[in-house]
């Protein structure tokens, strides 16, 4: 670490915001902080979790904390886009030239006295092996989380020897959370996984078929409490050959239930489906063409779905309904390939909207 400035940081109010405040510059530092992005005389600050930068060995490929910096006669604030965490560690980074070697100041807020209780529930896709062109993967929380924290607290690196995996998911901001904020949806980057986008011929799929890589969410991931999480959490998967094919709902078993009973329905699907679609891209027709009542779940390692109506099946004529939005681990659809070769024309299917699986209850 350089550091050749005797700058001072400290935590102070502004406009009702809470912001750092970096005083001690020159005249010439000023300036140059001014200056065009880039130039050979500015100076490009920026401003990191400390823990996250221990954890990743330096700061390249590490994001900088979401915010902006405004310059007021001798003094610098940051404003940070979400509110600073109680208790954590700041490195302030100072570039001018190569940017391995930045300026660097560590300024800590004021700790409360917490008791961690949130933590990870869930990380889907519920399997072993992923394919691929794997496009999503889902982390379920037990409370609502904190924005922002998705880049510095998800890391993914090769199981066998803990070598980092680069640019594996496509930064979002805003990240993607559901309306509780207790799932957040990873999205591997897209156009490393669509066949003839520059991404892909470039830098290839996100994985690495026959390569297995581990997931791990970091206990620094905050609450929207701002508090630490319990502990964190960890998943290995095994990358196999990717899925090129749509989803075929006539190829899957359909266990026909009897009548009079309230026997659930029990759907087995050709290969594991999106967890979170799987939710609500499925639902039943009666013989009287009206939606039936009842509670759906999927089934172990998302490749089964069961129905258990309100009531008795009647007799007659039902349909498994499939809404066309339904994916595959690897982004495919009734509709569609998502990882097609867009130097090649795509056949659409006949069908272009919901699909009707009839089945008889007797």
């Amino acid at each position: 670490m350089i550091e050749t400035r005797q700058l001072a940081l400290e935590w102070c109010d502004r406009c009702g915001r809470t912001t750092l405040m970096i005083t001690g510059w020159t005249d010439a530092d000023i300036e140059a902080l001014q200056g065009p992005d880039g130039g050979k005389t500015s100076l490009r600050p920026a401003l990191f979790p400390s823990q996250v930068l221990e954890s990743r060995g330096g700061i390249e490929g590490v994001p900088a904390v979401a915010g902006r910096f405004e310059v007021e006669g001798k003094a610098v604030y940051f404003v940070p886009r979400f509110p600073f965490v109680d208790g954590m560690e700041y490195s302030l980074a100072l570039f001018r030239g190569a940017p391995e070697q930045p300026e660097r100041w560590r300024v800590r807020r004021p700790a409360k006295e917490v008791t961690p209780t949130a933590g990870v529930t869930a990380i889907y896709p519920d399997v072993d092996e992923v394919p691929l062109n794997l496009l999503k993967i889902y982390v379920h929380f037990s409370e609502p989380m904190s924005e922002g924290w998705g880049d510095r607290a998800v890391r993914v690196c090769r199981a066998e020897d803990g070598e980092p995996l680069e640019g594996v998911f496509l930064p979002m901001e805003p990240e993607l959370w559901d309306r509780e904020r207790r799932r957040l949806t990873l999205l591997l980057d897209p156009g490393r996984i669509k066949r003839g986008l520059a991404p892909n011929l470039e830098a290839g799929y996100p994985l690495n078929e026959g390569v297995p890589f581990r997931l791990s969410i970091d206990p620094s991931f905050r609450d929207a409490k701002g508090r630490p999480l319990v502990e964190g959490a960890e998943r290995v998967y095994g990358v196999r050959p990717a899925i090129r094919e749509r989803i075929n709902p006539m190829g899957w078993k359909v266990g026909a239930p009897p009548a009079g009973s309230g026997i659930p329905l029990l759907v087995g699907l050709e290969r594991p489906l999106d967890h979170a679609l799987l939710q609500h891209s499925l639902w039943v027709k009666g013989p009287d063409g009206e939606p039936l009542a009842g509670e759906a779940v999927a089934g172990p390692g998302e490749s089964s779905w069961v129905f258990r109506p309100a009531g008795p099946w009647q007799e007659g004529s039902h349909q498994l309904m499939v809404e066309p939005v339904l994916e595959d681990l690897a982004g495919n659809s009734p509709l569609r390939v998502f990882d097609r070769d867009i130097t090649e024309e795509d056949d659409l299917p006949e069908v272009a909207g919901r699909i009707g699986v009839p089945f008889e209850c007797r």
